[in-house]
């Protein structure tokens, strides 16, 4: 199970070196992966709202429904 959810991560087979891992460690690895994800997200996503501040205050709603944030 955590093998096709590393797949699925990686977009792709599991490298040799990571399918000799113990479950609990593929497991470990597929959650420090979900997580860094969600903080890479969340720092893009406030990087943008950051970078509104630059934008004429009229026009913020619709850069953002253009950008998609």
């Amino acid at each position: 199970m955590a093998e096709r959810t590393l797949a699925e991560q990686l977009g792709g087979p599991l490298p040799a070196g990571i399918e000799a891992l113990p479950e609990e460690q593929k497991r470990d690895l597929a959650q420090a992966l979900r997580d860094a994800r969600h903080r890479q997200a969340k720092a893009l996503g406030e990087a943008g709202e950051e970078g509104l501040r630059y934008v004429p205050a009229l026009l913020r709603g619709a850069v953002r429904k253009v950008v998609g944030l």
